[in-house]
């Protein structure tokens, strides 16, 4: 927060001016000992069922949903009771060692005859048995004729990753995969290596890394290129600490810019800024419908480009006006609830599993009345309020966004909010805690293309190990006409 240039010098300014203080103090006090979930300071004067029975009246059945049948909440004596839910979750098909513990008392003491077995209890525990590095010799027999005329045959060696190095294919999928998902740095990898008997450097490590992420990179541009060529992209970017020789001193700041579709891929890259120019060169020539949050370069980029349609996102405006309300603004609690009443919109259409179309259809009967009553709230309001106040702010953006906030109406594919992308991004800001920042700015893409492939695989429900793993012995082999079946959404496990 900026000082003021001056001291105020009327009484409506010094207001302000405390009231600006008083909610950064708040916003600080929240960062640091508050909960990360948007509640309210009160509870809602409305219950979840009075909500839903004014956001759904049943007059008529909408044609859009005629073919969903609405079953009727059960009643308390009709409801099943809750299964007891297992001690831990049920482990997968597991490597199972038994054991056969034998009583002692073997002969019956009254009848001296053998005791036979009725029952057999079984009890299960789980053993942890560390990893362990496997040496691989390759024997390469050479083969020469007696004579000595002919030439000496020998096999080549496979295509590898590491080109004369040490690590095999599930080694590098090892290093990759506990740097960029379980977010280990290369120097504790390092040691655990040590434990397990063998002394690979930091610097082998990273170098695995690099060959690794060089060979992957040709995945994620074809990922790329196929996203691209579709008509819906979510859109974000965040910040990244970097190691820069030219800055001395301190760490520049990158950014990990992110375009996904919903159930689809999400590719990363890596760009030393967040202007204008980088989002250009990550959305290239994509045309359709671009949902982002009110970052003002993608509007001034819409606005450059008619082919880009703009989507805004509900997520961001409402989190506003909830942090309005925490504030103890009794004001900001009915946007609030109207806001609640469009995600409401939006569990129906997934729990009934409407289509894109028939979603669209109940998007256009219910949300235009909510959204202009609440347009004209904020328009009527807005003069009485303090442009910096946590309210005035709220609504500011929201009537700034307001024709990107419509736009999820255009379509039932659009969802309501960019929140998928900054799920995607959770894993990069889970790594930046432990390994701090990128060691280079020339090493950013390595990052960009490896989370890339870690969270794809993770949509489309794939194991990331197996599937780098599959790459690394793949990929070094690869035609170029064969990248389009590797990435991610098209993969099958070996046994599949």
């Amino acid at each position: 927060m900026s000082l003021p240039p001056a001291l105020p010098q009327t009484l409506p300014e010094a207001h302000e001016l405390i009231q600006q203080l008083r909610w950064h103090v708040a916003q600080l006090q929240k960062q640091l000992y508050g909960p990360s979930a948007e509640a309210g300071p009160a509870p809602e004067p409305l219950s979840k069922e009075q909500i839903l029975l004014s956001l759904f009246p049943a007059p008529a059945e909408p044609a859009a949903t005629a073919e969903v049948a609405v079953p009727e909440p059960p009643s308390a004596t009709e409801t099943e009771p809750t299964p007891r839910r297992r001690r831990h979750p049920a482990a997968r098909v597991l490597e199972t060692l038994t054991q056969r513990l034998e009583p002692q008392e073997k002969i019956c003491p009254h009848c001296q005859k053998p005791k036979c077995e009725i029952d057999c209890l079984v009890t299960e525990r789980f053993e942890y048995v560390p990893a362990k590095i496997v040496r691989h010799e390759i024997h390469r027999p050479k083969l020469a004729c007696p004579c000595g005329q002919g030439t000496v045959a020998i096999a080549p060696l496979p295509p590898t990753v590491v080109e004369k190095g040490y690590p095999g294919p599930g080694l590098v999928a090892q290093v990759i995969l506990s740097k960029y998902a379980d977010h280990l740095p290369l120097y504790r990898q390092q040691q655990q290596l040590e434990r397990l008997g063998v002394n690979f450097t930091r610097q082998m490590l990273c170098h695995w890394v690099e060959k690794g992420a060089f060979l992957l990179q040709s995945l994620v541009v074809e990922m790329k290129a196929q996203l691209l060529q579709g008509d819906y992209l979510q859109v974000d970017e965040t910040p990244v600490r970097v190691m820069d020789p030219e800055v001395k001193g301190k760490c520049a700041t990158g950014y990990l810019w992110l375009a996904g579709r919903p159930q689809g891929d999400v590719i990363f890259e890596f760009h030393p800024g967040r202007g204008k120019e980088y989002a250009q060169q990550l959305l290239g020539d994509f045309k359709g419908y671009l949902q982002r949050d009110g970052y003002g370069v993608y509007g001034a980029l819409a606005k450059e480009r008619p082919q880009i349609l703009s989507c805004g996102c509900w997520a961001h405006a409402r989190r506003k006006f909830v942090e309005a309300w925490q504030m103890g603004d009794p004001q900001a609690e009915w946007p609030v609830l109207q806001i609640r009443r469009l995600y409401y919109m939006e569990k129906r259409a997934r729990d009934e599993a409407l289509s894109a179309p028939q979603r669209w259809a109940l998007r256009q009967e219910l949300a235009p009345p909510i959204l202009e009553e609440l347009k004209a709230w904020m328009e009527q309001l807005r003069p009485s309020l303090l442009p910096q106040s946590p309210l005035g702010k709220a609504i500011s953006y929201a009537l700034a966004e307001w024709e990107p906030l419509r736009g999820y109406l255009q379509d039932g594919r659009i969802e309501i909010d960019n929140n998928l992308t900054e799920n995607a991004i959770r894993p990069t800001c889970v790594g930046k805690k432990n390994y701090l920042f990128i060691g280079h700015p020339d090493a950013g893409w390595r990052s960009a293309t490896i989370y890339s492939l870690i969270v794809s695989c993770r949509r489309h429900g794939v194991d990331p190990w197996a599937y780098i793993k599959d790459m690394m012995e793949k990929l070094p082999a690869a035609k170029s006409h064969e990248v389009a079946q590797m990435v991610p959404a098209r993969w099958k496990p070996a046994s599949a």
